[in-house]
């Protein structure tokens, strides 16, 4: 996966990617456990599949969409690589 900005190339493997993505998403108190992280990358694209555990009672709702909202924001900022789909499922409530 590679990004350009300006005047060269940073190159992100998918592996580093996913690792990003995990930290971002862990990044909210509301958020359990780590959270379970899927991507696929072509080029400077990438869609991201998030199995999160949500901390009862934090609304449900709000706190996926928030996490896909930030997902698709910081991830750019850190990696250059946009994330165009986020997929999102509350695998537990704890």
């Amino acid at each position: 996966m590679t990004a350009t900005a300006g005047h060269g190339a940073t190159a992100v493997s998918e592996r580093t990617f996913v690792k990003i993505v995990t930290e971002v998403a862990a990044d909210d108190d509301r958020v359990a456990e780590r959270p379970q992280v899927a991507a696929s990358i072509s080029g400077a694209i990438a869609t991201v599949r998030l199995g999160i555990a949500v901390r009862y009672p934090a609304p449900v709702r709000q706190v996926a969409a928030e996490a896909r909202e930030r997902l698709m924001s910081r991830v750019r900022d850190l990696t250059g690589i946009t994330v165009e789909n986020v997929d999102v499922d509350i695998v537990r409530l704890v």
